[in-house]
């Protein structure tokens, strides 16, 4: 386990939330299966999805009318005590549930509400989850480090995830065997026991849980400056913007997944609720990879491309709809499908809440979420409300027309995303693929840790030097400057290997023939140079087995710094593991880190061309590599986060 992991587990407070979300996702779903009960959801001629959709319209209702109101008050309130009161009113709804589903079902029988009579309770639980939800994402970040919100947030989603799927079965055997009253009483103790473990958070390690200013502003003003906020940072529009998409799109596929299998699989109740499960078990692994993955696979990327494979999870749930199957396969493979699908959407969740909880400013924290749930939950009521609330005719015969047409946005929205993200970037896309890709293996594989900034100027020629001790130390430079080619002088027999070679000339590296007065090589560098690049150059040449040798430097770096002007960005590499193949460094873990330092200042040589000037010169250099060699290096074995990416 990670040092990230068990500081996580270590954090008391963030285990009392973590379970107290996992609790209450059991309770948002031990009782579905049951309302459907009371309304004969099996009867042959009923279709299932308006009456699922007209559910999902009516707990979700209240989100864009109290969220913006909550989102204000956990800005000006405790947000530990909000969502105490949040969860013990919902468990009082759930004890008398059973009640008000006769009371309105009674009171509205031949109206134009009597269509929706039996849902209006799950409506009156859905006040205050909506009140619970901003509370509970706005506090988050003040429990746990920046640096750890993606892996926070993953664990929260899985244990939500497990909750979900633990509790749809559990809801669709109860629905079968007729225990209704009990599911709901059931399902009051769970939001009982989530307000607990809320109780239980200590204030004195919750600053989140505390009143976050004292400003006598109301709440209509309150709410405009939120807005005004949204307004002015295209980020965070786009992220909503996303959140919105998977929204609209996941409510369409819950709604219609029952109609799959009543018509195509031929299940039950039972049925009903493992399909749901195999989503919620999806996600939770997905939310598992991305604990996993920490801080590894950049949120932007990981949101993108989870759009892509949720399109492709659903396009494989269409498939089962027309494809040409028995029941039992096609059950089969719309189970697979749905759980790529949700082993994907984790992605597409964790990343825009980690990504908006590292942009937006705590005073403003509350709000944005309460804003973020108007988007997605009026996408949702978007969704269900055109499938539920016309009088469609043989709704659950289009599933699979439905199931076909959100596979298709999600994969267009993604890739979408992808080309727009790519675009922005300085560099040609394929280099900026290419860069991502090595950026990914270096933190995960190699657990690659930057100390401080990257140095490296924007423009002009520059040359990048640092110690050599193993094969990797090109990529690991590579992958910490995102807004530039890099290209490094390789000897010959490692550009032209042809596997290991592919990723060194993605680089645009130079070849050079070692032991060789190589003309060619020096050219192309020297023209490199005067075009304004960006190169790479060990002042050591080859690999060294000790960092801190400074016999047989090459002058190399001071020549060609002084003969072009470029500058000198010196850099330190650590924690490497050692070998005498080139090769096997490729496919080991290390625990790699990297520091860089100011330009190295080589005026006082600038009339220099003698050999004792650019030996001195090389030296120079050099003792600004050796400068910036950590204190305590990092054993190259060892599993450790102590060092994180400071750049903000």
């Amino acid at each position: 386990m990670s040092s990230t992991l068990r500081n996580l587990f270590q954090n008391r407070n963030f285990v009392l939330l973590w379970c107290a979300y996992g609790i209450s996702a059991v309770g948002d779903h031990l009782s579905e299966m049951a309302i459907l009960a009371t309304q004969d959801a099996l009867k042959p001629d009923l279709d299932v999805t308006p009456l699922l959709a007209r559910m999902t319209f009516l707990f979700m209702l209240p989100f864009p009318l109290i969220a913006p109101l909550a989102g204000v008050l956990a800005d000006r309130l405790s947000r530990r005590w909000i969502m105490i009161f949040a969860d013990l009113m919902r468990a009082a709804v759930l004890i008398f549930f059973f009640s008000l589903i006769n009371f309105f079902t009674d009171t509205l029988h031949a109206t134009w509400l009597q269509d929706w009579a039996p849902f209006i309770p799950l409506g009156m639980v859905g006040i205050f989850a909506a009140m619970f939800a901003p509370s509970r994402q706005a506090i988050l970040p003040t429990l746990v480090p920046g640096d750890s919100l993606v892996q926070a947030n993953a664990l929260i989603s899985g244990l939500g995830l497990i909750g979900t799927m633990a509790a749809t079965v559990v809801s669709g055997v109860l629905a079968d065997r007729g225990h209704l009253q009990f599911a709901f009483r059931l399902d009051a103790a769970t939001f009982a026991a989530s307000g607990l473990c809320v109780f239980m958070m200590t204030r004195k390690h919750a600053p989140g849980s505390a009143r976050i200013h004292e400003t006598p502003e109301s709440f209509l003003t309150g709410l405009r400056e939120g807005f005004r906020y949204v307004r002015g940072h295209r980020r965070v529009g786009q992220l909503l913007f996303i959140a919105a998409i998977f929204w609209f799109m996941g409510a369409t596929v819950r709604s219609v997944a029952p109609a799959v299998v009543k018509q195509v699989y031929h299940g039950g109740f039972t049925e009903m609720a493992r399909f749901p499960a195999w989503i919620a078990l999806g996600i939770a692994t997905g939310a598992i990879i991305l604990t996993l993955l920490g801080r590894a696979l950049r949120s932007e990327v990981a949101m993108s491309w989870s759009l892509v494979g949720t399109g492709v999870g659903i396009g494989g749930l269409a498939l089962s709809v027309f494809a040409p199957l028995s029941p039992s396969t096609a059950h089969i493979l719309g189970a697979v499908s749905i759980y790529i699908g949700g082993v994907f959407g984790a992605g597409i969740t964790v990343s825009y809440n980690a990504l908006l909880q590292r942009i937006v400013p705590n005073q403003f924290r509350g709000r944005v979420y309460g804003i973020l749930n108007i988007v997605t939950v009026g996408s949702l009521l978007m969704a269900t409300g055109t499938l539920g609330i016309p009088s469609w005719d043989n709704l659950d015969a289009w599933a699979g027309w439905i199931l076909s047409g959100v596979s298709i946005v999600l994969i267009i929205v993604g890739i979408g995303s992808i080309w727009i993200r790519i675009r922005q970037l300085p560099l040609h896309a394929r280099y900026a693929v290419a860069q991502e890709l090595v950026q990914f293996i270096c933190t995960f594989w190699y657990r690659l840790r930057r100390d401080g900034y990257c140095t490296i100027p924007r423009s002009g020629p520059v040359i990048i030097t640092a110690n050599h001790e193993s094969t990797i130390d090109p990529f690991l430079i590579y992958s910490c400057c995102n807004y530039r080619y890099i290209s490094f002088m390789i000897a010959a027999e490692y550009y032209n290997m042809r596997l290991a070679g592919s990723p060194i000339r993605w680089m645009k590296s130079i070849p050079v023939r070692r032991g060789e007065n190589d003309m060619s090589a020096t050219k192309t560098l020297s023209r490199r140079l005067k075009a304004g690049e960006a190169l790479g150059i060990f002042i050591q040449g080859g690999i060294r087995n000790r960092s801190d040798e400074d016999d047989g430097l090459k002058n190399g770096v001071a020549l060609f710094a002084l003969r072009t002007g470029a500058k000198v960005i010196p850099a330190h590499i650590s924690g490497t593991n050692q070998s005498e193949s080139t090769v096997r460094p490729l496919f080991m873990r290390h625990n790699a880190r990297i520091r860089f330092g100011p330009p190295v200042d080589l005026s006082e040589f600038k009339n220099s061309r003698g050999k004792d000037e650019l030996n001195a010169a090389s030296r120079k250099i050099f003792a600004a590599v050796k400068a910036l060699a950590p204190a305590n290096p990092p054993t190259p074995d060892a599993d450790t986060d102590a060092d994180a990416d400071k750049v903000p």
